[in-house]
């Protein structure tokens, strides 16, 4: 090494003492002679004996022109290969001779001896790595790889000769490690010898070794250092114009054409290796775009640039191959699976591709301003929004970096520095947060004003004598304000952004003056935009303090600008017209009054602004109005105040403009009077303050700072508090008043109202309740929690109100998946059995709200901390999940773990656990019950779960415990101590003898024989009058049963109706006595009873008993009618928000039947104490024994449904469905229940599915077709609607919402939008329509149906249950609606391009309400109908034209005479014949080119984005039919294939399975057309296969599923022609 080392510094120091013999000359550098020299001849063989490979017959592979100093070229290749040989590092040895070459002087003539010394050394390596892999040794002297990379260490330099000769060496061991690598001719004495003429590489497909001499990466790199080099020296020459220029031109002319030479190497042009590539064009296209900053520079010569547009022109048209159509797929919050937020188009893949397509192909993708708009139209969570902008920074920022990476700038390339100094990255985070927010609310304020001066008259004046019941003379209101809702709704979420510091006042101000008066516009020409809704949403952000005394405060202070514009955003005509409106039209005049003590100089303002005439006529009505209602406060009038009616709500709103807090102080004092007014809930220890019951319509028109106002003074005064509800009294500090111990009923009624009025501006309040909840469930946790009586109110009251009203608050809350953790330690621990059975019930109705596989993600995420106390989440970094199984099972109750069991089988139903990847639906099904508890589930229920569900249980093999027998109970009533104390006629029962029985029942294994004992020991005694005996029993039942925790009652209720169905026939005597355990000993609870008989572990279809008792326990139980008939004469209402009687009502239903927790129902009249002595009790505001059986009546509902006894199903429906009154969320119930059960016989009778929509919808509450609404009211036929007519109806409704188009015009019949079950627009549309489309399904499967009853036997295997579900997708395809709706969406009717929407939000919709429909209705069939588009449409059974292979050599040889009209076409992109088929979708639409193939691409794209795996396989599995067909016969219907998977790569890529069975289906649908295909070889290709090549590449390049799959593909490959055989083994073989 060290002799090496000072030869090479003897030859470096020889070529600068010789600078008189500058000739150049040799192999390498005589392109650059400019005299002649003389030569000597030598046979170039040495060093060339590897190269077997090349043509014997080309006379420049065999004899080469060097100087005349052979003795130093040999003398550096042997000290090299020996330096290497005795142990010298190769890779450092040959960097030692790189450096030593490059630092030769580029005019003398020793530097060509140094390239020739270079190539000999790299041909000796090839040949010594070549036969180490053919003896199967890894070389530890590292890969050739890294030495071939040491070559570009010459290129540093930008020597021109240096430069050009290392280009030279690096082409020449190119092609030699070419000719080694896939073998060639040439003869071999021996085995080894033979075996290299063969080739090395990929020498057996089924065995990819990935050794490649000279893999992909290095390739790479090295193409990307000689361009980059390239593109520098471009970058300066060309600025230069002198006539050295022209030289240096020339001189650059030669290295490009050198380069072009090395290129071609790569790519398999150059002779003798056509057809034996190293990288792909692909790949090649990729290292060689250098990014738009300096392709659209100028500054690239005509060549270089011709260059770098073929290779954008490719990317383009594979792009268009890679994304949809159109992506302008709407992010519907709830509906879209998460994976949709990650939107195709900001995938960092996919972004070196999509920069290439033109902006008319990629306005219709996503941009967070879309996602943000869509979020807030549809009243998204606030954390959602800002969970959308951060995950779309997110991916954005890993787009950006990955076009960064193939991005490259010239060294001499100056870019303008456009960014000033950099800020603070959070900072900057802020600020564009904002400017998004900004944008978005702009366009929804803009877009809600127009939409209200589209519904109003503000031409026509308003006649005063003609005043409508809504005015008088000092209120004008019009006669129908509906539209306002839209405003507060809007207020409501500006009022949060600007609140919180999310965004500023004064950009608010700015943006809405320029919706009145654009920049670009004259002044005066806004006139027609004034409205003085713009001035009313600005008043409401006055009542924000730091507003109010910050910018408007200077403004007045100042210049008055704001003060100005808002005098000219004044709409003077609006007050005067037809609709005019005062909370709206004197806004102007509010705010003056607002802040009047901050104007400067009250009588000079008119003088300043001029425009204040036209206003100021109007401000006696406000002062005459603020003085109305100070009169009626004065005078203890409640008229303003209640707001019941509309003109007395308006002006009570309308003061609350002009004064702050005013009138939120007043609702305050008229909710907690000052007067002593003090009354009872239930009893002495509830009691609490009467004050006033504000109505709904005044608290959703005050303005949204008196809203925020008034909840903070009720949370802070009567909720908040550690002890209790606090009261001001004569000024003095907050404290508890003696006497008064809970929360009156109206502000508890109040609470909620707010909460759905002003969902944003009040969410952190309901933020604080939550983590105030979870830290008592986590004091829970340790088992001996002491909380003192104010706590155990405020629990009880939360719970109370969080499951009975606020349920459909929280059913789209963002956080609502992780609430179960909020009261899992509760479930366990409480010990307050009144506290315990709301809890109970509020854990039931919380799950089953969860409709996502968040819900599954939550269960196994013990890390969870609670919901962030914070406005602002999106500055917080959400950890990823780490999926752990909880050590503690989730509920101790069996009713909780059975009924959440349902509920995962339901998420996993409707939506998959493909968005959840690591999920393991074992650990979820494993962590909901303790194993003490296994679960068996009936054949009639597993018949309805998905196969995975199905799968767990079965594994479980668990059994069911049989029941106790009869003659056991009764041998333990007449052995067991203390047992006689249970029989009422029993006499001499002394003290000991009870507690030997309570001690006997403190063992927890003994407990669930307790019911058992007493339902013996009380058979024949009558319930009638109980006597003495009866009393002493009761007595001494209760004080065993308070031992037993309340969690295990509803399995202690299972084990005693298990025990009576068990004993025999359930005579009469039995039934009553069940009854008196239900409704009179109050033992055991009415719905732990429905739970028993309904909870799924029995087949219902043949169990009589088990259903004639469950008709029994619903329907004929004495103790429940009763109660269902008083229910039905209070008549409690659907829009329980807007009943001012409801209170009333629930008082009057507890009053005649009372709530007994303790098991004290018998004893309440007995004077003598009990023992133990009662619990607290606690106030009862909202629930019954009704309201807790409705959250048990849903499950059992399935069970009955499942029991196929229609008679049953239609009596409890009938009777029962008054209860769904009060039900949260009946539609969203009603959907699932048809999701769910769509195929069970029972549903598709007429009358049972007409009275399952009557028992659980509120027709009143819902917008259903007229079709329908006649089914449902027997007006109509059992029959779906036949016809076009009314699907396009549907398909055009949907389209109007998911548009963001506000219904016009508006049902005044439907509640108030915020108070609706679900407040998203396009979501609530797409459950109607669901309902609507399931219900018509059943009703055309009716005869179908009838078909299976009478078949035998039932499904009860899992080869029974696969078989059914085929048998319904049979069915499914048939559906006729279902193909009305594919024939309208491929060909839209005139009600669709009649409603002003984007051209493909038809077919988004139809992909959206696909994939919220079972799959096998809708999604399936339409991803199937791929075969019919494929084999049927003309324009893809062509064949694209023949394209010839491109070549760099002959591109710089035409370049050079100025003729490259063949290449520059192509850098455009050529059309051929099936170019519409991928264009852009909305383009085609607008320039006359729609056609079919196209639409179906648009419409499968948005069915696959929105759908999950089962989609997937779905489609997969249409490919592999298309494969096993062979019907296939052009590249026009693969390359349509690739298109329908490429925008979903990045998400098959998580499902190997799949994801290898579809490429390999691709290569095979290829191999089967190419002998069909002409012009296929070493030369020609045709348009369509070479990108179908491209798409293999970018699938290798950005979506490797790895060697091993590649392996599995490797036979596919092998079946192709040779040409394209050997381009796909350059990019597998890696």
């Amino acid at each position: 090494m060290e002799q090496l080392a000072q030869y090479l510094v003897g030859v470096i120091e020889s070529s600068y003492q010789d600078l008189a013999h500058m000739v150049p000359c040799g192999s390498f550098l005589g392109l650059f002679d400019e005299r002649p020299t003389k030569r000597t001849r030598v046979d170039g063989s040495i060093g060339l004996d590897v190269a077997g490979g090349w043509s014997q017959g080309s006379s420049s592979s065999r004899l080469f022109e060097f100087d005349d100093s052979e003795t130093t070229c040999r003398s550096i290749r042997e000290l090299t290969l020996n330096a290497i040989k005795n142990g010298s590092p190769a890779v450092d040895t040959l960097r030692l001779v790189v450096d030593a070459v490059r630092n030769i002087h580029d005019g003398s003539a020793v530097l060509d001896i140094g390239f020739r010394a270079l190539f000999e050394i790299y041909s000796s390596r090839l040949e010594y790595h070549c036969a180490n892999r053919f003896q199967g040794q890894a070389s530890a002297m590292g890969t050739f790889g890294e030495e071939y990379l040491i070559l570009t260490v010459l290129f540093e330099l930008h020597r021109p000769r240096t430069w050009v000769a290392a280009v030279r060496v690096m082409s020449l061991v190119t092609r030699s490690a070419i000719g080694i690598m896939y073998g060639g001719g040439g003869k071999s004495d021996n085995e080894s010898d033979s075996t290299l003429l063969r080739g090395t590489h990929a020498a057996s497909l089924s065995e990819i070794s990935g050794m490649n001499l000279l893999p992909e990466s290095v390739c790479r790199e090295a193409i990307r250092q000689v361009w980059r080099l390239l593109l520098d020296s471009a970058a300066t020459e060309a600025q230069m114009s002198s006539v050295l220029a022209s030289a240096r031109r020339t001189r650059w002319q030669i290295r490009f054409e050198a380069t072009m030479e090395l290129f071609d190497s790569f790519v398999g042009r150059s002779e003798p290796c056509v057809g034996r590539p190293l990288v792909s064009y692909y790949v090649l296209a990729r290292e060689l775009d250098p990014g738009a900053a300096v392709a659209e520079s100028g500054m690239l010569g005509a060549s270089m640039q011709t260059i770098v547009d073929l290779c954008f022109g490719r990317k383009r048209r594979l792009g268009r191959i890679l994304l949809p159509p159109d992506g302008s797929w709407p992010l519907i919050s709830h509906a879209s699976r998460a994976h949709t937020v990650k939107h195709v188009y900001d995938q960092a893949a996919y972004a070196v591709v999509r920069d290439s397509l033109t902006f008319e192909e990629t306005e219709r993708g996503p941009s967070a301003n879309k996602y943000v708009a869509d979020l807030l139209y549809q009243r998204a969570p606030t954390d959602e929004i800002f969970a959308a902008i951060r995950n779309h920074r997110i991916t954005k920022k890993k787009a950006i970096a990955a076009v960064a990476s193939d991005t490259y700038v010239p060294n001499s390339y100056n870019m303008n520095d456009q960014g000033g100094e950099m800020r603070d990255s959070a900072e900057m985070e802020k600020h564009e947060v904002a400017a998004l927010l900004l944008d978005a609310m702009a366009q929804r304020i803009e877009h809600v004003v127009r939409y209200i001066q589209r519904q109003c008259d503000f031409e026509t004046l308003l006649n005063e004598r003609r005043l409508n019941d809504n005015s008088d003379t000092s209120m004008v209101v019009p006669r129908r304000f509906k539209y306002w809702e839209y405003m507060n709704e809007v207020a409501d979420q500006l009022y949060y952004f600007v609140l919180f510091d999310a965004v500023p006042f004064k950009a608010v101000h700015d943006r809405l003056y320029s919706l009145v008066f654009p920049k670009d516009s004259d002044i005066h020409g806004g006139a027609a935009r004034r409205d003085n809704a713009y001035i009313w949403l600005l008043l409401q952000l006055y009542h924000i303090e730091k507003v109010s005394s910050g910018p408007v405060r200077e403004d007045l202070a100042g210049d008055e600008d704001m003060l100005d514009q808002l005098l000219q955003m004044y709409n003077e005509q609006q007050i005067v017209s037809r609709d005019a409106f005062y909370l709206r039209d004197l806004a102007l005049q509010a705010a003056m009054s607002h802040q009047q003590a901050n104007i400067r100089d009250n009588q000079g303002v008119k003088f300043r602004h001029p425009r204040m005439a036209v206003a100021m006529p109007f401000a006696p009505i406000v002062y005459r109005l603020q003085s109305e209602f100070g009169r009626q406060f004065k005078d203890e009038r409640s008229e303003l105040l209640q707001g019941r009616d509309v003109c007395s709500a308006m002006k009570t709103a309308t003061v609350s403009m002009l004064r702050q807090y005013v009138v939120p102080n007043a609702l305050y004092t008229f909710l907690v009077p000052a007067r002593e007014d003090i009354k009872q809930l239930q009893g002495k220890e509830t009691t609490y303050l009467e004050g006033g019951n504000v109505a709904t319509m005044l608290l959703d028109h005050i303005n949204v700072g008196g809203k925020h106002r008034l909840l903070q003074l009720v949370y802070k005064m009567m909720l908040a508090h550690e002890l209790g509800p606090q009261f001001q009294i004569d000024g003095r500090q907050p404290s508890v008043r003696p006497g008064i111990t809970c929360v009156s009923p109206h502000i508890v009624d109040t609470v909620y109202r707010l909460l759905y009025n002003a969902p944003y501006s009040n969410e952190l309040m309901m933020k604080e309740v939550l983590e105030k909840l979870r830290r008592c469930d986590k004091v829970m946790a340790t088992g001996n929690a002491r909380f003192s009586a104010a706590t155990l109110r405020w629990l009880h009251t939360v719970y109370q109100l969080m499951n009975c009203r606020l349920l459909r608050f929280f059913k789209y809350y963002a956080h609502a998946a992780h609430l179960v953790h909020h009261l899992r330690h509760s479930l366990v621990h409480v010990s307050h059995r009144q506290l315990y059975g709301s809890l109970e019930c509020f854990a039931l109705c919380l799950v089953n709200l969860q409709h996502d596989v968040e819900f599954l993600q939550a269960l196994l995420d013990p890390a969870y901390h609670g919901v962030p106390l914070t406005p602002h989440p999106s500055a917080l970094l959400r950890p990823q999940i780490r999926y752990s199984k909880p050590k503690d099972a989730w509920f101790e109750c069996a009713m909780l773990a059975r009924n959440a069991v349902s509920v995962i089988s339901r998420i996993v139903h409707m939506r998959g656990l493909g968005d959840a990847p690591g999920l393991s639906l074992e650990d979820c099904l494993d962590s909901l019950a303790p194993e003490r508890m296994p679960m068996v589930w009936a054949p009639s229920v597993l018949r309805y779960w998905p196969p995975r569900v199905r799968a767990y249980y079965a594994s479980k093999r668990a059994t069911r415990v049989a029941p106790v027998a009869a003659a056991a109970v009764r041998q333990l009533l007449a052995s067991a101590p203390g047992h006689a104390a249970l029989r009422p006629s029993a006499t001499d029962i002394s003290p000991e003898i009870e507690s030997a029985l309570v001690a006997f029942y403190a063992e927890r294994p003994r407990q669930p024989l307790f019911l058992l004992a007493v339902w013996e020991a009380l058979r024949g005694h009558g319930m009638e009058a109980p006597d003495a005996g009866l009393l002493r029993v009761a007595a001494l039942v209760r004080r065993v049963l308070l031992q037993f925790p309340p969690s295990q009652m509803s399995s202690h209720a299972t084990t005693l109706v298990d025990f009576v169905l068990g004993a025999g026939s359930v005579d009469a005597e039995a039934r009553a006595l069940l009854d008196a355990f239900m409704f009179r000993l109050h033992l055991v609870r009415h719905e732990h009873v429905v739970f028993a008989l309904t909870r799924g572990e029995h087949d219902l279809r043949g169990d009589g008993a088990r259903l004639a008792l469950a008709r029994y326990v619903l329907l004929e139980s004495p103790g429940f009618t009763e109660r269902l008939s008083e229910w039905h004469r209070l008549d409690f209402q659907g829009r329980y928000w807007a009943d001012y009687k409801q209170w009333e009502k629930q008082s009057a239903y507890l009053a005649r039947f009372p709530e007994f927790f303790e098991y004290d129902g018998l004893l309440r009249n007995v004077e003598a104490p009990l023992d133990p002595p009662p619990a607290m009790s606690l106030p009862i505001y909202y629930e019954n024994g009704m309201v807790r059986l409705l959250p048990v009546l849903e499950f059992a509902l399935g069970r009955l449904i499942e029991a196929e006894d229609r008679v049953l199903l239609r009596d409890v429906l009938d009777r029962m469905g008054i209860l769904y009154r009060l039900h949260q969320v009946p539609l969203t119930t009603l959907m699932n229940t048809l999701f769910v059960y769509f195929d069970a016989p029972p549903l598709h009778d007429a009358a049972v599915i007409r009275s399952l929509n009557l028992s659980l919808l509120d027709m009143t509450q819902q917008d259903f077709s007229p079709e329908f609404c006649a089914f449902v009211k027997g007006q109509g036929p059992d029959a779906p609607p036949e016809g076009p007519g009314y699907v396009a109806r549907m398909m055009a409704r949907i389209s109007r919402a998911v548009a963001r188009h506000l219904p016009d015009p508006l049902n005044d019949a439907l509640p108030e939008i915020h108070y609706r079950e679900i407040p998203n627009p396009i979501l609530l549309v797409l459950t109607e329509c669901v309902v609507e489309l399931l219900t018509w399904w059943c009703l055309h499967s009716a005869p179908a149906s009838s078909a299976r009853l009478a078949a035998s036997p039932r499904p009860a295997s899992e080869q029974a249950f696969r078989a059914e579900e085929r048998s319904r997708a049979v069915r499914a395809s048939e559906w006729p609606m279902a193909h009305t709706w594919f024939a309208l969406a491929m060909d839209p009717p005139a009600e669709i391009h009649d409603l002003q929407v984007p051209g493909a939000t038809h077919i988004h919709s139809t992909g959206v309400l696909a994939n919220v429909m079972p799959d096998e209705l809708m999604a399936f069939p339409f991803v199937r109908h791929l075969r019919e588009i494929v084999l049927e449409e003309p324009v893809l059974q062509t064949v694209s034209g023949p394209k010839r292979y491109f070549s760099f050599v002959a591109f710089a040889r035409e370049a050079s005479s100025a003729s490259t009209d063949r290449f520059t076409r192509h850098a455009a992109g050529t059309k051929f014949a099936a170019t519409a088929v991928f264009n852009s979708f909305e383009q085609n639409r607008i320039h006359g080119n729609a056609n079919r193939p196209n639409t179906y691409l648009t419409l499968l794209h948005s069915i696959l984005h929105y759908g999950g795996v089962a989609t997937f396989a779905a489609l997969a599995d249409t490919i592999r039919g298309l494969v096993a067909s062979g019907a296939l016969c052009s590249d026009i219907q693969l390359l349509y294939l690739c298109a329908t998977v490429g925008p979903v790569l990045y998400r098959l890529v998580e499902h190997e399975a799949l994801y290898v069975q579809v490429l390999a289906d691709l290569i095979a649908v290829m191999a089967q057309i190419c002998p069909r295909i002409p012009h296929l070889d070493a030369e020609y290709s045709t348009d369509a296969i070479e990108q179908v090549m491209d798409f293999f590449c970018f699938v290798k390049d950005q979506f490797d599923p790895g060697r091993p799959a590649w392996r599995r593909i490797a036979p596919h490959i092998a079946a192709l022609p040779a040409s394209l055989r050997y381009q796909l083994q350059c990019i597998v073989d890696q």
